[in-house]
This record gives C-alpha cells, sequence and structure tokens, in this order.
C-alpha cells in the first residue's frame, strides 16, 4: 500500500512539475536485441538519470511485437512476448519513481505471430509491412482493441499510471485494402477507440500522434476528420524529419493540437554514407542537431520525441535534450559539459575531447589512423564505457579505410577485415552488452563498400570442397 501510495504521489509531482513546459521524450523501443531489450533495471535506471540531467522529462517505449507469441494467452511457457513485456513494465515503474512522465507508443494493427490467421492478414506493401491484421475483417477489429485493453490494464496492475499513449500509423502498422482506404483515416478512428479504453485505467491519459512517413495529404485528411470526428483529442504530433533535414514540413494540424517534432538521434551528420543505429560504433551530429532546434524554435515546436535504438547515441541524446530546453546554447557547450561530467576533465581537456569528437560526424571522411593516435592523450578512466565506445569506433574505421574496395581478397585485406570484426564484436559484447541484434540493426545492414564482396568471398570459401 505504501508503495502505491509513493508511485502516485511521484506521478501527481510528475504532472504538476511539468505542466506546461516542453516535452523532451526520450522514445526507446526495446527491440531486434538492441541495448534497450536486453538492460537490467540498474542499468535503466542510470542511463534515465542521465536522460533527466540534460533535460528529458518523458520516457516512452513500443512493445513491437514481431516474433512474438500473446504473453496474455494463457500459455505457461514463459516466451519471447513475455519476456519482453515484463522487462518494459520494469523500465516503466523505473521511469515513474524517477518523475519522467510515461508514454506507451503503439502501432495498433502490427498483432502477435499466433494471431497472424489467414483470414485476418492486412494487404501490404510499401509502407505497409509487419505482423499486420486488417480490421475490416471478421473479428480483426475486436483482436486489436483486446490487445491493447491488455497491455493497458496490464500496465495499470502494475502501479503505473500512464502520461499518454502516441500511435503511429508505419512501421509497422497499416492495410492497402479498399476498405482500409485512405488507411491515415481507418488508423485515426481505431486509435481514438482505444484512447477511450486506454482512459479506463489510466484517468487523464492524453493521445498523441507519431508523423512517421505521413504524407502531405495524409496530414490534411488526419486533420479535418479529427475536427470532426474527435476534436480537441489530439494533443499533438510529432511530425517527421526525414534524412538529411532539419525541419518539420509545414503542414495542417488538429485544433489546439500542438506541433511536435520526431528527430532521429541514431545517425550522425549524413545519412550518407551510413553511420546509423551503431552499425559501425557510436553517433554524434552536433551540426545536424543544432542547427535542428534552431529551426524548430522558429517553427514554434513546442516538443520532441528523439527516437533512440541504444546507448550508442549517448552523446546526441545530450546534444538533443540540452539544446532543445536551452540548458546550453551550442553544442560545443554540450560537448565541454559532457566530458567534464563523464570523462572529469577539466576546461582544457574538455576542449580535447570537443576538438577530437566533431570531426567523427563525418567519420568516412576524417583520417581514423591520427584519430586513434590522439585518443591516447584524451582524459578518462579506460574502462569507461562511454570513452571505450569512440576508442573503438576509430579502430573499426582504421581497418575500414584499410580494408578498401574491390572483390581480390588478399591475406592482408582479409587480415584488415578480421581487425574490424574484432573491434566491432568487443564493442557490442563487452560494451553494449548485446546479443544478436536482428532486423534493421543486424550486421548484414552494415552498409560498408567492401561487405557485400566480403561476405561472397566468404561463403565461396566456406563451400569449397575439404574445406
Amino acid at each position: 500500500m505504501r508503495y502505491v501510495i509513493f508511485s502516485l504521489v511521484v506521478v501527481i509531482l510528475a504532472h504538476s512539475l511539468q505542466a506546461g513546459t516542453p516535452v523532451c521524450e526520450l522514445y526507446v523501443p526495446g527491440h531486434f536485441g538492441n541495448w534497450y531489450e536486453v538492460a537490467g533495471e540498474d542499468e535503466m535506471r542510470r542511463i534515465l538519470i542521465e536522460a533527466k540531467t540534460w533535460g528529458y522529462n518523458r520516457y516512452g517505449d513500443w512493445f513491437n511485437t514481431l516474433d512474438c507469441v500473446n504473453p496474455f494467452s494463457g500459455d505457461k511457457q514463459y516466451s519471447l512476448g513475455n519476456a519482453l513485456w515484463d522487462r518494459k513494465k520494469v523500465h516503466f515503474r523505473t521511469a515513474q519513481r524517477l518523475g519522467l512522465q510515461t508514454d506507451l507508443i503503439i502501432t495498433p494493427n502490427h498483432v502477435y505471430r499466433d494471431q497472424l490467421k489467414a483470414e485476418r492478414i492486412a494487404q501490404t506493401g510499401g509502407r505497409v509491412f509487419g505482423q499486420l491484421i486488417c480490421p475490416h475483417k471478421p473479428g480483426a477489429r475486436e483482436v486489436i482493441l483486446n490487445n491493447h485493453r491488455q497491455l493497458l490494464a496490464d500496465l495499470a496492475a502494475a502501479g503505473i499510471r500512464l502520461t499518454a499513449i502516441t500511435a503511429a500509423p508505419y512501421d509497422y502498422g497499416g492495410c492497402n485494402c479498399d476498405r482500409c482506404q485512405p488507411w491515415i483515416l481507418t488508423f485515426a478512428d481505431l486509435v481514438c477507440e482505444i484512447h477511450k479504453i486506454a482512459q479506463t485505467y489510466h484517468p487523464g491519459i492524453e493521445l498523441h500522434f507519431i508523423g512517421w512517413w505521413w504524407s502531405a495529404e495524409e496530414h490534411r485528411r488526419f486533420t479535418d476528420w479529427m475536427d470532426q470526428n474527435a476534436p480537441n483529442i489530439a494533443q499533438s504530433v510529432a511530425l517527421h524529419i526525414p534524412y538529411d533535414k532539419n525541419c518539420v514540413a509545414e503542414v495542417p494540424l488538429p485544433k489546439n493540437c500542438k506541433r511536435h517534432a520526431f528527430v532521429h538521434i541514431g545517425y550522425a551528420e549524413e545519412s550518407e554514407p551510413r553511420d546509423v543505429y551503431g552499425r559501425t560504433g557510436p553517433v554524434i551530429a552536433a551540426r545536424r542537431l543544432m542547427k535542428t532546434v534552431q529551426n524548430l524554435k522558429k517553427q514554434s515546436v513546442s516538443g520532441v520525441v528523439a527516437y533512440s535504438e541504444g546507448i550508442f547515441d549517448d552523446v546526441n541524446k545530450a546534444l538533443l535534450a540540452g539544446l532543445f530546453t536551452d540548458r546550453f546554447e551550442s553544442s560545443e557547450e554540450v560537448i565541454q559539459a559532457y566530458a567534464k561530467r563523464y570523462f572529469a576533465a577539466n576546461e582544457v581537456q574538455a576542449n580535447q575531447w570537443l576538438n577530437w569528437l566533431l570531426p567523427w560526424g563525418k567519420p568516412f571522411n576524417h583520417d581514423a589512423s591520427v584519430a586513434g593516435r590522439s585518443f591516447r592523450g584524451l582524459c578518462g578512466e579506460p574502462s569507461n564505457w562511454r570513452r571505450r565506445q569512440w576508442e573503438l569506433k576509430a579502430d573499426m574505421f582504421v581497418a575500414h579505410h584499410a580494408i578498401g574496395v574491390g572483390d581480390d581478397w588478399t591475406p592482408d585485406r582479409l587480415a584488415h577485415a578480421e581487425e574490424f570484426w574484432d573491434a566491432y564484436e568487443t564493442l557490442q559484447r563487452s560494451v553494449y552488452g548485446v546479443g544478436p541484434l536482428r532486423h534493421s540493426l543486424g550486421p548484414s545492414y552494415i552498409g560498408l563498400t567492401w561487405y557485400k564482396s566480403w561476405t561472397q568471398h566468404r561463403h565461396a570459401v566456406a563451400t569449397q570442397p575439404n574445406h
């Protein structure tokens, strides 16, 4: 009973203290084997404490049901779905205890594997993919609503009071059948019904939206439909910022709906060549994020959702929140403060870290060999994971540049490839502590110029007789 009262007090204080302040949400979908999926309770607590320090005031997570069977089906086996959902409840409770607002992200018609019955399956293609069922097929809508009812009720039973649910129509989600067109309106109607269910278990819960992959026409249709059918329900839309852009599109929003931005902090300064999702180590985007924040403020954006796929973006976490909440005036100030906080740097040492980190915004144009040698002079404990990840990134890029291009895999090139994968494995296992990374986070998406040729060479060697 004491815990329940304490939890309610924390939630009430969090809401009252943050009422009217800009939303700075850290959206950390624990899936695909990433750090958030495997993090323990204390590990997540430490990361969220640091997130609050830089300015985040809301925590968001998504139960990606890919590869999962329904954890509420009554099956006595403790399967992947059970384990992932239980871990999410722990992390939501941790965020709540720390005074962060809490947000459950939903993609409504993305369901469990054991619910993909032939008679319910959605029509996919283009933006529409995933474990999807069509809400217009017999029984499918009831399945979708019940899935969310079970999640929302279970969170409430665990002592978690959600501040918000935030809905996204794509990645994963959607249906291309005629009855579901336009999908954005089928989606809006479905989400509003889920919001009504959510209010039963989480009184006062807000409804927000993520504009990832929406077209301008979809924004117009959505706005008209919400104003006519669910006025004043949509609290915000976090508008999509495409790769290599640093502002949101000027699109209509429902009345009294706030303009937020969905900011991808998981890649470096440029989308090409790819340095994203930690596949080639930690990322930094000091120039991109500062320009983005400057533009968003000019566009009267009142909230941001930082999309994160792991702790490899730790510097970018600090940059976005520190700048958006006006704790710092420039990226340089954020990075200097970062070095002082985590590496016990003095003024001179903080400037050394600043000068060393900034060029990694464009790692493919950076002299990794010089960076690797100068790294030894930087302050900080060698075992500090925040420091160690950058040392390994330098090692990976030294090897990458040495590998070069071409299909002739000489012993020298193969040795450099081994160096690359040794640094990669050390980073993933010893620093980040992750296991098999799945789907878009896996090594097959690494995108380096030599990777395809290298895999073909390995396959050819492995399939040779007597190998």
